[in-house]
């Protein structure tokens, strides 16, 4: 049978993510699997039983964050924390299995054109081996993290932390801001996209975020902390709005 190709890929915050026409997320209601994230998960506690995979502890668990490419490439994003593979070995060396040998991935769709995309999932060995269920599916298990005071508060100040910024710098048009909140509950990895060709706007966007830099409630998975991206898209205008999309609370 046909393996694809598998690469680890040093994620550059760069126009070349756009000029290699990659999508930051596949777009709302499609999947990065044929069959949806019940198949690829079905795929991959076949693949892990059939190759009699080693066990992992109850406490191990990882969360891949890959490009599908349009030709159905996989290439996998670096890591920045190794100090998390390392705790969790065991979960990390079953996805990078589980990555090289499943094939049915898809890439994303607009306007009937194919486009590759960043996707991410969990991978917890418990629930893909000994405690398999059909239908299972990850994602739903996660306990989303949490602001805390609630998401309102968050959305409160950062548009009065922002507001100032954006009339100083004059952007106009829609950006979306993306970060982290880690295990810890701490803001991480924040980026906006598509880049803003402004060196010092990016740096005061990253300066403000960091002043709301509170500890959240982080997302939980089988009592576990894990991490979760956050992302929004930003409109600048004259009078300052904020839309938010996902899953936060």
């Amino acid at each position: 049978m046909m393996r694809y190709k598998f690469y680890v890929f040093l994620f550059l915050l760069s126009t070349l993510f756009f000029k290699a026409q990659i999508l930051d997320e596949y777009p709302k209601k499609q999947d990065f699997y044929e069959g949806g994230l019940t198949g690829f998960y079905k795929e991959a506690h076949d693949y892990l039983v059939k190759s009699n995979a080693k066990e992992c502890d109850n406490n191990q668990i990882y969360q891949p964050r890959i490009i599908v490419t349009k030709e159905k490439v996989i290439k996998l994003i670096q890591d920045s924390d190794p100090e998390n593979i390392s705790k969790n070995k065991c979960a990390y060396d079953l996805s990078m299995e589980i990555i090289k040998n499943l094939e049915k991935w898809k890439p994303a769709e607009v306007k009937g054109m194919q486009f590759g995309a960043i996707t991410e999932f969990i991978i917890y060995p418990p629930d893909l081996m000994a405690d398999y269920k059909p239908g299972y599916d990850g994602q739903s298990f996660i306990k989303y993290a949490k602001y805390p005071t609630g998401f309102k508060e968050f959305q409160r100040e950062f548009n009065a932390n922002f507001r100032t910024l954006f009339r100083d710098y004059q952007i106009q048009g829609v950006i979306n801001l993306e970060f982290y909140i880690n295990q810890k509950g701490q803001i991480s990895n924040i980026r906006i996209y598509p880049p803003v060709d402004n060196k010092a706007f990016n740096v005061d966007v990253i300066r403000t975020m960091r002043r709301l830099d509170k500890t959240w409630m982080p997302a939980i998975y089988s009592n576990i902390p894990i991490k979760q991206r956050i992302a929004f898209p930003v409109q600048f205008t004259t009078s300052f709005t904020e839309h938010r999309t996902g899953d936060e609370n």
